[in-house]
């Protein structure tokens, strides 16, 4: 019998309360769905680059959120770990949006 991996529910594209964050939502939930490495535990993050994308739209607006997404991706190497905090449980840096 085969067993289908667990469907993964993204509770960062809840909650929207605009359209422009349903569209970054959708766009980052795409991305992370059909293009992203970062659907298994490989990411040096958490959260992984799409979800603090998400998080940061909605916090600080597209503008603002979008610049910070940017420089996370340029972060996204985890060459200094001593910046970090680190998940004990999951064994990743914490960067928090």
């Amino acid at each position: 019998m085969i067993q289908q991996a667990p469907k993964r529910v993204y509770k960062e594209a809840k909650g929207n309360k605009n359209e422009v964050e349903y569209l970054f939502s959708g766009l980052f939930l795409f991305y992370k769905t059909f293009f992203s490495s970062q659907d298994l535990t490989v990411c040096t993050f958490t959260p992984s680059c799409s979800e603090y994308g998400i998080l940061t739209v909605k916090k600080y607006g597209v503008l603002m959120g979008g610049i910070r997404t940017m420089d996370r991706l340029t972060r996204c190497n985890g060459l200094s770990p001593m910046k970090y905090e680190i998940d004990v449980k999951a064994k990743l840096l914490i960067d928090k949006p």
